[in-house]
Protein backbone atom coordinates (compact mmCIF):
# COMPACT_ATOMS: atom_id res chain seq x y z
CA UNK A 1 0.00 0.00 0.00
CA UNK A 2 0.97 3.38 -0.92
CA UNK A 3 2.52 5.28 2.18
CA UNK A 4 -0.42 7.96 1.51
CA UNK A 5 -2.46 5.77 1.42
CA UNK A 6 -1.67 4.06 4.95
CA UNK A 7 -1.69 7.50 6.01
CA UNK A 8 -5.21 8.18 5.17
CA UNK A 9 -6.22 4.39 5.88
CA UNK A 10 -5.06 4.76 9.38
CA UNK A 11 -6.64 8.63 9.43
CA UNK A 12 -9.94 7.31 9.01
CA UNK A 13 -10.20 4.24 10.83
CA UNK A 14 -11.47 6.46 13.97
CA UNK A 15 -14.57 6.98 11.76
CA UNK A 16 -16.87 9.21 10.84
CA UNK A 17 -19.56 10.16 12.76
CA UNK A 18 -22.58 11.89 11.30
CA UNK A 19 -26.32 10.49 12.85
CA UNK A 20 -28.20 12.61 9.37
CA UNK A 21 -27.69 12.93 6.35
CA UNK A 22 -26.22 16.18 4.66
CA UNK A 23 -28.49 19.23 2.56
CA UNK A 24 -25.60 18.32 -0.83
CA UNK A 25 -27.30 14.85 -0.45
CA UNK A 26 -31.18 15.18 0.35
CA UNK A 27 -31.33 18.63 -1.86
CA UNK A 28 -29.33 16.99 -5.05
CA UNK A 29 -31.91 13.54 -5.00
CA UNK A 30 -35.01 16.58 -4.21
CA UNK A 31 -33.66 18.45 -7.31
CA UNK A 32 -32.08 16.33 -9.86
CA UNK A 33 -31.41 13.09 -9.24
CA UNK A 34 -35.54 12.49 -8.72
CA UNK A 35 -36.96 14.88 -10.99
CA UNK A 36 -35.08 14.64 -13.72
CA UNK A 37 -33.25 11.68 -14.27
CA UNK A 38 -36.43 9.35 -12.43
CA UNK A 39 -34.20 8.08 -9.67
CA UNK A 40 -36.77 7.52 -7.28
CA UNK A 41 -36.07 4.77 -5.24
CA UNK A 42 -39.75 3.89 -6.66
CA UNK A 43 -38.13 0.75 -8.91
CA UNK A 44 -35.82 -0.15 -6.02
CA UNK A 45 -32.63 0.97 -8.14
CA UNK A 46 -29.28 -0.48 -7.05
CA UNK A 47 -27.31 2.06 -5.51
CA UNK A 48 -23.54 1.95 -4.46
CA UNK A 49 -22.34 4.73 -1.93
CA UNK A 50 -18.56 4.90 -2.15
CA UNK A 51 -17.05 5.84 0.81
CA UNK A 52 -20.17 5.70 2.70
CA UNK A 53 -19.12 6.36 6.42
CA UNK A 54 -21.69 5.60 9.28
CA UNK A 55 -24.19 5.25 6.53
CA UNK A 56 -26.37 8.28 6.81
CA UNK A 57 -26.62 8.44 3.42
CA UNK A 58 -27.14 5.03 2.59
CA UNK A 59 -29.85 5.36 5.52
CA UNK A 60 -31.91 8.33 3.58
CA UNK A 61 -31.77 6.34 0.49
CA UNK A 62 -32.88 3.02 1.82
CA UNK A 63 -35.84 4.86 3.29
CA UNK A 64 -36.86 6.08 0.19
CA UNK A 65 -36.97 2.96 -1.68
CA UNK A 66 -33.34 2.36 -3.32
CA UNK A 67 -31.73 -1.29 -2.92
CA UNK A 68 -28.48 0.72 -1.15
CA UNK A 69 -25.04 -0.88 -1.10
CA UNK A 70 -21.98 1.05 0.76
CA UNK A 71 -18.43 0.31 1.13
CA UNK A 72 -15.67 1.89 2.94
CA UNK A 73 -11.67 1.43 4.16
CA UNK A 74 -13.33 2.04 8.09
CA UNK A 75 -13.80 -0.66 10.05
CA UNK A 76 -15.95 1.14 12.67
CA UNK A 77 -17.98 2.91 9.98
CA UNK A 78 -18.98 -0.67 8.44
CA UNK A 79 -19.59 -1.50 11.85
CA UNK A 80 -21.87 1.25 12.49
CA UNK A 81 -23.62 0.44 9.32
CA UNK A 82 -24.80 -2.53 9.99
CA UNK A 83 -25.82 -1.38 13.27
CA UNK A 84 -28.15 1.09 11.71
CA UNK A 85 -29.66 -1.05 8.98
CA UNK A 86 -29.55 -4.61 10.52
CA UNK A 87 -32.39 -5.85 7.91
CA UNK A 88 -29.42 -5.00 5.18
CA UNK A 89 -26.35 -5.70 7.17
CA UNK A 90 -25.30 -7.68 4.36
CA UNK A 91 -24.98 -4.92 2.02
CA UNK A 92 -22.00 -3.04 3.46
CA UNK A 93 -18.42 -4.16 3.19
CA UNK A 94 -14.44 -2.95 3.93
CA UNK A 95 -12.90 -1.78 0.78
CA UNK A 96 -9.31 -2.22 0.13
CA UNK A 97 -7.69 0.96 0.14
CA UNK A 98 -5.12 0.15 -3.15
CA UNK A 99 -7.93 0.79 -5.81
CA UNK A 100 -7.97 -1.79 -9.01
CA UNK A 101 -9.36 -1.39 -12.18
CA UNK A 102 -11.42 -5.26 -11.79
CA UNK A 103 -13.00 -3.94 -8.36
CA UNK A 104 -16.06 -5.49 -8.32
CA UNK A 105 -18.59 -4.06 -5.21
CA UNK A 106 -21.95 -6.21 -5.22
CA UNK A 107 -21.49 -7.90 -8.24
CA UNK A 108 -22.10 -4.24 -10.06
CA UNK A 109 -24.98 -3.61 -11.89
CA UNK A 110 -26.04 -0.08 -10.29
CA UNK A 111 -28.24 2.42 -11.31
CA UNK A 112 -26.70 5.09 -9.15
CA UNK A 113 -23.07 5.73 -7.69
CA UNK A 114 -22.86 8.47 -5.04
CA UNK A 115 -18.95 9.25 -4.17
CA UNK A 116 -19.97 11.98 -1.29
CA UNK A 117 -16.31 13.58 -0.24
CA UNK A 118 -14.25 10.43 -1.18
CA UNK A 119 -12.57 10.37 -3.98
CA UNK A 120 -10.11 13.07 -3.46
CA UNK A 121 -8.27 10.78 -1.18
CA UNK A 122 -6.54 9.27 -4.29
CA UNK A 123 -3.73 10.53 -6.05
CA UNK A 124 -4.35 11.28 -9.62
CA UNK A 125 -3.69 7.80 -10.67
CA UNK A 126 -5.52 5.75 -8.46
CA UNK A 127 -8.67 8.10 -8.96
CA UNK A 128 -8.12 7.62 -12.49
CA UNK A 129 -8.21 3.80 -11.68
CA UNK A 130 -10.85 3.88 -8.86
CA UNK A 131 -13.42 5.67 -11.61
CA UNK A 132 -12.52 3.55 -14.29
CA UNK A 133 -13.84 0.43 -11.80
CA UNK A 134 -17.03 2.17 -10.88
CA UNK A 135 -17.77 3.18 -14.91
CA UNK A 136 -17.35 -0.32 -15.16
CA UNK A 137 -19.85 -1.58 -12.40
CA UNK A 138 -22.29 0.90 -13.77
CA UNK A 139 -25.54 -0.10 -15.73
CA UNK A 140 -25.37 1.67 -19.56
CA UNK A 141 -26.61 4.96 -18.80
CA UNK A 142 -26.12 5.07 -15.05
CA UNK A 143 -25.52 8.15 -13.36
CA UNK A 144 -23.03 8.93 -11.19
CA UNK A 145 -22.97 11.68 -8.41
CA UNK A 146 -19.62 12.81 -7.10
CA UNK A 147 -17.96 15.47 -4.91
CA UNK A 148 -14.82 17.06 -4.93
CA UNK A 149 -12.60 19.17 -2.44
CA UNK A 150 -11.61 22.67 -4.22
CA UNK A 151 -8.56 24.39 -3.60
CA UNK A 152 -10.57 27.21 -2.63
CA UNK A 153 -11.08 25.59 0.12
CA UNK A 154 -9.27 26.07 3.81
CA UNK A 155 -7.60 23.00 3.59
CA UNK A 156 -5.68 23.96 0.76
CA UNK A 157 -4.10 27.00 2.57
CA UNK A 158 -2.98 24.33 5.42
CA UNK A 159 -1.18 22.44 2.55
CA UNK A 160 2.10 21.41 0.92
CA UNK A 161 2.46 20.09 -2.48
CA UNK A 162 3.26 16.53 -2.57
CA UNK A 163 3.50 14.27 -5.91
CA UNK A 164 1.01 12.83 -8.10
CA UNK A 165 -1.99 15.46 -7.52
CA UNK A 166 -2.05 15.51 -3.98
CA UNK A 167 -1.64 17.87 -1.10
CA UNK A 168 -0.78 16.95 2.55
CA UNK A 169 -2.98 18.66 5.04
CA UNK A 170 -1.97 19.61 8.23
CA UNK A 171 -4.42 21.82 10.79
CA UNK A 172 -3.92 22.37 14.12
CA UNK A 173 -7.02 24.35 15.63
CA UNK A 174 -9.36 23.92 18.57
CA UNK A 175 -11.34 22.67 16.93
CA UNK A 176 -9.70 20.55 14.42
CA UNK A 177 -6.28 18.70 14.22
CA UNK A 178 -5.28 17.11 11.27
CA UNK A 179 -1.89 15.74 10.47
CA UNK A 180 -0.49 13.32 7.50
CA UNK A 181 -3.97 14.24 5.73
CA UNK A 182 -3.82 13.82 1.63
CA UNK A 183 -5.87 15.56 -0.73
CA UNK A 184 -6.39 16.07 -4.34
CA UNK A 185 -7.77 19.23 -4.65
CA UNK A 186 -10.07 20.34 -7.60
CA UNK A 187 -8.90 23.49 -9.21
CA UNK A 188 -11.44 24.73 -11.51
CA UNK A 189 -14.40 23.41 -13.84
CA UNK A 190 -12.02 21.88 -16.02
CA UNK A 191 -9.64 20.18 -13.65
CA UNK A 192 -13.32 18.95 -12.17
CA UNK A 193 -14.53 18.18 -15.55
CA UNK A 194 -10.72 16.57 -16.87
CA UNK A 195 -10.61 13.95 -13.62
CA UNK A 196 -14.54 12.51 -14.51
CA UNK A 197 -13.53 12.68 -18.27
CA UNK A 198 -14.69 8.92 -19.16
CA UNK A 199 -18.38 10.06 -18.11
CA UNK A 200 -20.94 12.18 -20.02
CA UNK A 201 -21.00 15.55 -18.08
CA UNK A 202 -24.48 16.08 -17.46
CA UNK A 203 -24.22 18.85 -13.98
CA UNK A 204 -21.23 21.08 -12.23
CA UNK A 205 -21.88 23.03 -9.65
CA UNK A 206 -20.61 23.50 -5.92
CA UNK A 207 -21.71 23.75 -2.24
CA UNK A 208 -19.88 25.80 0.35
CA UNK A 209 -20.20 27.08 4.05
CA UNK A 210 -18.07 28.74 6.62
CA UNK A 211 -19.09 28.19 10.45
CA UNK A 212 -16.59 30.00 12.29
CA UNK A 213 -14.44 32.99 11.83
CA UNK A 214 -11.23 31.11 12.65
CA UNK A 215 -11.94 28.55 9.66
CA UNK A 216 -12.50 29.17 6.28
CA UNK A 217 -14.22 27.97 3.35
CA UNK A 218 -15.57 24.10 2.88
CA UNK A 219 -15.80 24.66 -0.63
CA UNK A 220 -16.19 21.15 -2.92
CA UNK A 221 -17.21 20.58 -6.54
CA UNK A 222 -20.27 18.80 -7.66
CA UNK A 223 -20.09 16.63 -10.40
CA UNK A 224 -23.42 14.33 -11.48
CA UNK A 225 -22.31 12.53 -15.22
CA UNK A 226 -23.50 9.48 -17.09
CA UNK A 227 -22.02 6.23 -17.84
Amino acid sequence: MDSYLKANYDYWQSGYTAGNVESWVFRAFGRILKPEFGLSGEKHEKLLDFGCGSGAALSFFDRNGFDVYGVDISKIDMSRCKERMPHIADHFTIVDPTPRVDDVFFDGDFDLVTAIQSLYYYSSGDLETRLISLKKQMKRGAIIYATMMGSKSWYYDNSAERENGLREVNIDTPRLKIKNYFVNFTHSEDDLLSKFSMFKRLHVGYYDARYIETEGSDFHWIFIGRA
